[in-house]
């Protein structure tokens, strides 16, 4: 349900030979719709839209056609014309969320020592660099609450990555991370700003998914898996993502409570949960049949409805249970009863993804286009 980044596109080999506990009467698809290329900035080639707030306005990246990849932080409005994000006189950045007000944040490199800042951007574009943590000298802002609280991730004086959380005064707080660990990262927080959550590493280099009062505590939701990840948290706090069972990741849902409730799916082969909604509900996926995954959505329950039998993968679900996605590498839509919408690709395009849909119904993601270069796209709300 938080409209964050997606970075792990799965797209594998298909085989329908045996389909263990499918969900009977997959609903058929509505016609195709045609995304819109969100372009890029002026001697760019590639774009990539990361988050998307209420009124449909978009943040993210743009590259160039580059043997080294340059990321320009971009914005754009809801009409889909795009602007520049300034950034601190580095050719690098990000961003990576944006609020309800279209304020904006993630990173960029400063000139002069090249070091990664942690960066807000205000709804005209004036940027502010947010401070390092005391002795630090790299942080990352992942996303913003609309009153302002930003969390993040930054090098402190001990040389380890920290979990941070930055005031709207612009004051900065060190979240820390697991004893003995290296690294923390705060990636979701609760609009009313009282829960943050992320990953941390334990003493021995595990992950474990983590949660942080308003006070900064840590509780480590996963001491018994660290193999754990998560992927999603909704307004209340409710975490979803992964965790290791005999061998394989399966949908967890972590609740408020902090209890791990394992959510429905097939005993062989990896499953996920990709982001949750205030309701509880869950949209993701897993392999039905060995090395294919299908896109899957969980009630509050955890019980499972298979969304189609074909490859794909469930990434965003709303406060009505439409989950997005792709199905056989294009983009869809499923809406809460069922219907599958193909969302299709740019022209020439073999390849697209939705990655998040927003609450007005403006759905984000990317497309290849005729050369084979990824561009941001959007579908328009209704």
């Amino acid at each position: 349900m938080k409209l964050k980044r997606s970075g792990r596109v799965l797209a594998l080999g298909v085989s329908l030979a045996i389909l263990p506990l499918i969900a009977p009467g997959v609903a058929a698809a509505a016609p195709a719709i045609a995304p819109i290329d969100l372009g890029a900035l002026p001697g760019d080639q590639y774009s990539m839209v990361n988050a998307v707030n209420d009124g449909g306005v978009m943040v993210g990246s743009s590259t160039p056609l580059d043997g080294q990849i340059k990321y320009h932080a971009a914005k754009w409005d809801a009409q889909g014309r795009i602007s520049a994000l300034p950034g601190l006189g580095g050719d690098q950045s990000k961003a990576t969320d944006v609020n309800r007000g279209g304020v904006a944040v993630g990173w960029a490199l400063k000139a002069a020592t090249w070091n990664q800042t942690a960066v807000r951007w205000a709804p005209d574009g004036t940027v502010t660099a947010l401070p390092y943590l005391p002795g630090g000298d790299h942080a990352i802002a992942n996303a913003i609450t609309d009153g302002g609280v930003v969390v993040g991730a930054g090098r402190a004086a001990d040389g380890k990555i920290h979990a941070v959380r930055w005031n709207p005064d612009g004051t900065v707080v060190d979240l820390g991370g697991l004893p003995g660990g290296a690294y923390a990262t705060a990636e979701w927080i609760t609009p009313d700003g009282r829960t943050v959550a992320g990953t941390a590493s334990d003493a021995a280099g595990n992950n474990h998914v983590v949660r942080w009062n308003l006070a900064g505590a840590i509780t480590d939701l996963s001491p018994g898996n660290p193999y754990s990840t998560p992927e999603d948290m909704n307004d209340f706090g409710v975490i979803v993502g992964s965790a290791e069972l005999n061998g394989n990741p399966k949908p967890v849902r972590w609740e408020r409570d902090g209890r791990m409730t394992w959510l429905e799916y097939p005993e062989s082969g990896p499953a996920w949960a990709k982001a949750v909604n205030n309701a509880g509900a869950a949209a993701g996926g897993g392999y039905l049949v060995f090395g294919t995954e299908s896109p899957a959505k969980w009630n509050r329950a955890g019980t499972r409805t298979t969304l189609s039998t074909e490859r794909g993968l469930g990434y965003d679900i709303d406060r009505l249970g439409t989950v997005v996605g792709l199905e056989n590498n294009i983009a869809a839509k499923w809406a809460a009863d069922g219907t599958r919408t193909v969302l299709g690709a740019l022209p020439g395009g073999g390849y697209s993804v939705a990655t998040h849909i927003a609450p007005n119904g403006t759905i984000i993601g990317v497309s290849e286009n005729e050369n084979g270069r990824t561009r941001a796209v959007y579908w328009p709300a209704g």
